[in-house]
């Protein structure tokens, strides 16, 4: 039998471990949240002063669509389809930024376009019945038919022009969007993705920010939007050289800020700094851990956005379209492809068409055409650039339905405003 100085023993060594359990418990709990950065800079969540931002392949696939425009002419078949198998260890970058850190494509990556495309096999391009690997493949098959350096067909095509546009969309707007972004409501957000120093939605959302292509000081290192696209590079760290994976804007980015400039105009849609913002935003949310729908909300503002830019550029060579046919006609009225005065209009269609293969890529449920209502847009625009040799009902009845048709089928589905439908 316990005696009673025995038991109150007990008891008091009870009552001391129990309340040195609830001190324990009093440590105050460490805030590792962070505030939204001016900057894509996000450090690992698991290894400390680690960066957890990944996306060289995106980067490279970024440098060869912007490339191979200038490559995309008679006699560089072979060139071109190297290029997009990215199979040449020794290719140097032909984009220009002075001294750069990387010189050659595989200083960056191996990532190339054809698997990309592939991906998006299963999207028909109207006019055409191809998906865009087909399409791309017999157009540069068709260089070895054009003289040398020749960039246009028979039918008016400025095949550099369609194929870097159509990359555009296919490649970089469809990754990022219908890809990328669909994988962050199911991914996971809590444990480093197969031991590297991100998550696996942290990796999904940052892959998507590479293919917008923005400098990660988009939105603080550049002037104005007008620096963002003429002097698309910025040496954020001050080492005398451009670091095509942090200090480069490329592509849509640049489209982008391109769109943002346009007089006439009472309302700034700003799609640099809204998509630039809801990046940065959405990252920082994955990083603390915040509720998906808050991160989905800042996904939605940039799918959409960046469809938006789409759309834009696509009426701003619309209105270039009409402006050279309107021009045309009274310059020479028996003027066909081959015309030295039909050159701006074959450029121009060939910008126009191929940008507007793009709104055919986003497949996300925020999606604001719809796939049908983008093959409509596109029967309208044909597949060909219309001449004066056609005969004036011809040339005209297609002037006006790029005016009428093409631009209110933009115009309802976007809502922009009757000042940037003419202006852009």
């Amino acid at each position: 039998m316990i005696n009673k100085s025995k038991l109150l023993y007990i008891l008091s060594f009870m009552v001391a471990m129990f309340t040195g359990c609830e001190d324990n418990n009093d440590d105050p709990v460490v805030d590792t949240t962070i505030e939204t950065p001016t900057s894509f800079v996000f450090e690992s969540r698991f290894s400390e002063g680690e960066s957890s931002v990944s996306y060289n392949g995106q980067v490279v696939r970024n440098l060869l669509i912007n490339d191979l425009k200038g490559q995309f002419k008679g006699g560089n078949g072979t060139k071109v389809l190297s290029m997009m198998a990215n199979d040449d260890a020794s290719a140097q970058i032909l984009t220009s930024a002075g001294t750069t850190v990387q010189s050659a494509y595989h200083d960056i990556s191996t990532s190339h376009l054809n698997d990309r495309l592939t991906a998006v096999s299963s999207i028909v391009i109207p006019g055409w019945d191809k998906n865009a690997g087909d399409l791309l493949g017999d157009w540069a098959t068709e260089l070895g038919t054009l003289e040398t350096d020749a960039t246009t067909n028979a039918h008016g095509h400025r095949l550099d022009q369609l194929a870097q546009k159509t990359l555009w969309g296919a490649v970089s707007f469809w990754q990022a969007t219908s890809k990328y972004m669909s994988k962050i409501p199911t991914d996971d957000n809590t444990m480093s993705d197969e031991g590297d120093p991100y998550t696996a939605m942290e990796h999904h959302w940052d892959e998507s920010f590479g293919y917008f292509g923005a400098a990660r000081d988009y939105n603080t290192g550049y002037t104005d939007d007008n620096d963002r696209k003429s002097d698309p590079y910025h040496d954020s760290n001050g080492d005398g050289s451009i670091d095509f994976k942090t200090e480069y804007n490329a592509g849509w980015a640049v489209t982008a800020a391109k769109r943002d400039l346009v007089d006439g105009v009472s309302v700034d849609y700003d799609f640099t700094k809204t998509i630039m913002d809801a990046y940065l935003e959405g990252r920082t949310l994955i990083y603390n851990q915040a509720p998906l729908a808050e991160i989905l909300a800042q996904r939605d503002i940039i799918t959409t956005t960046w469809e938006k830019v789409v759309a834009a550029v696509t009426i701003h060579y619309i209105n270039d379209v009409a402006a050279d046919m309107a021009a045309l006609y009274p310059a020479d009225t028996t003027a066909g492809p081959d015309s030295e005065l039909s050159a701006d209009l074959n450029n121009h269609w060939g910008e126009m068409r191929g940008y507007a293969h793009g709104l055919l890529y986003n497949e996300l449920d925020t999606r604001t055409m719809s796939y049908d209502q983008v093959v409509s847009l596109l029967n309208v625009m044909g597949t060909a650039p219309v001449y004066p040799s056609a005969g004036e009902t011809a040339f005209y009845t297609y002037h006006g339905m790029l005016l009428t048709s093409a631009k209110t089928m933009l115009q309802e589905a976007y809502g922009f405003s009757d000042e940037h439908m003419a202006n852009w």
